[in-house]
């Protein structure tokens, strides 16, 4: 086994546990992605309760003006995808060349309307896009203006599921809804889901009592544990949160900018390891390169080097 700096080491039991869970079934029982990962109005009938994942305290009644801007039934309930790729947005993946690998995949995965700008290294085929509410503040200042600017950058991704974390903390819902409102309006062929906070918080406890403990994971850590369970075949690329290539030269933060991460909300290095355990074991494919997946005797002389430059 690769010995991982102390920077980045998993836990130690959850690290051994892992070695031996059957990934799928074991997420499949706990959080059950096919059914829980949008609301719908199959798992959230009228009059129910959505219970803020990020604000536990507090809780929505589900009202007949939500239930029917909801799906009838969970889009993820098909066969498993063939093959999956989760696209992150780190800084590794410019100049890399992915593009081409990325699109021939069945399925694809992207995190917080990322730039589609650089096709070459990231592809253009969109599968899932996730928007998490502060970026609808941000860049479109939360839909309660024109709208149109917000319809464009989603249409540039093509036919896609817009996933948004509506329900994870109070005072979201509104700018989500009208995110759904836009697109709708406009005739977009793209539909708005939104996380189904019951999954996200079932993720979460399922990851907490396997040791890993985190304010709040995030979205990649997030849809790459649904992907265990929707897809047979699983490969990361843009998944390398430091500040170094594994060659030594420097990156930015992301592909697109050099902003920085929260760090109060997430601890993407430790997520990492574990991404680096579910690739040596076999139960995923982590590009850090612009060729096909290395080997295993060349991906840790590759992590050893970018490490050793690290610490």
């Amino acid at each position: 086994m690769l010995q991982l700096s102390p920077f980045i080491s998993p836990p130690d039991s959850a690290h051994c546990l892992l070695l031996s869970l059957p990934y799928r079934a074991e997420l499949g029982h706990c959080c059950n992605a096919s059914a829980w990962l949008a609301v719908t109005q199959e798992n959230t009938p009228l009059g129910s309760k959505l219970v803020y994942d990020a604000g536990r305290s507090k809780s929505l009644k589900v009202s007949s003006g939500l239930l029917e801007i909801l799906p009838e039934k969970s889009p993820f309930q098909d066969p498993l995808y063939k093959t999956c790729a989760v696209v992150g947005n780190g800084g590794i993946l410019r100049n890399s060349s992915c593009g081409s690998k990325i699109d021939k995949h069945q399925f694809v995965i992207r995190f917080n309307l990322p730039s589609m700008d650089f096709p070459d290294d990231v592809g253009r085929k969109s599968s899932i896009v996730t928007v998490n509410p502060s970026i609808l503040q941000t860049r479109f200042r939360g839909l309660n203006g024109r709208r149109l600017p917000f319809v464009k950058a989603a249409n540039s991704y093509g036919k896609t599921w817009f996933l948004i974390p509506a329900f994870s903390f109070p005072g979201n819902n509104e700018a989500s809804y009208r995110a759904l409102y836009a697109l709708q309006d406009s005739g977009s062929q793209s539909q708005v889901l939104f996380f189904h906070p019951h999954y996200l918080s079932a993720l979460s406890k399922y990851w907490h009592d396997h040791g890993f403990y985190t304010h709040r994971l995030s979205s990649g850590f997030m849809l790459v544990n649904a992907a265990l369970e929707l897809c047979q075949y699983i490969t990361l690329y843009g998944f390398w949160p430091f500040s170094l290539h594994p060659d030594g030269h420097s990156l930015p933060h992301h592909y697109y900018d050099n902003v920085p991460p929260n760090q109060w909300l997430h601890v993407m290095p430790k997520e990492f390891a574990y991404y680096v355990d579910m690739h040596f074991h076999g139960v995923l494919q982590l590009h850090v390169g612009p060729e096909a997946p290395p080997s295993l005797e060349v991906f840790k002389a590759r992590l050893t080097r970018a490490w050793s430059n690290l610490v």
